[in-house]
């Protein structure tokens, strides 16, 4: 009986430290899976070509647009923050942790790869995914969802853009109008 009770002690004492990821680290590693990461940093890049472009007969030194692009992780950060809010008023941990488990499949991958280059069988696995709670929550939100993050990444990308034209600012460089 007396190694029982030591047995569930040193069990509970190990679940109890073992690292519990949180609901904002699960969301970015969705973000990260499903490639909602890469298309945010693939807009910070056009928005710096976009600036580039607007500024070209200014002459800014490269050296400044280098120091800017240093504020690309923070922006990133930015989105995936208000993202996680907006997720978190749709989805639970567990329904984010099932999306994690989903776009970790090679169905997962493939659809953020190529999703015309599904298999057949790749096929049959979204179609039961859908199908799943989850897959459902996903597909009645997606409306709502669509309208939450446009307005989310409507704000982010016109603060973000306001800032890199302050700083241009700042360095003396204006745009011309």
């Amino acid at each position: 009986m007396r190694n029982l009770i030591f047995v569930l002690t040193l069990f509970l004492i190990a679940t109890a430290c073992l690292p519990q990821r949180s609901y904002q680290e699960d969301a970015i590693r969705y973000f990260k899976l499903n490639g909602t990461e890469n298309q945010y940093s693939g807009a910070v890049d056009q928005m710096f070509e976009l600036l580039k472009n607007q500024y070209s007969a200014q002459g800014v030194p490269e050296s400044i647009w280098v120091e800017l692009q240093k504020e690309k992780p923070q922006a990133l950060e930015n989105i995936k923050s208000m993202l996680v809010s907006v997720y978190q008023s749709n989805f639970t941990q567990k329904d984010i942790q099932e999306l994690i488990l989903f776009y970790e499949s090679e169905t997962g991958k493939q659809m953020v790869q190529n999703v015309s280059a599904l298999t057949e069988k790749q096929k049959e696995e979204f179609n039961n995914f859908l199908a799943s709670e989850v897959g459902k929550k996903v597909q009645n939100q997606s409306e709502s969802l669509k309208t939450m993050v446009g307005e989310v990444s409507e704000s982010w990308s016109s603060t973000l853009y306001q800032d890199m034209i302050e700083k241009l600012e700042a360095q003396g460089f204006k745009l011309s109008k």
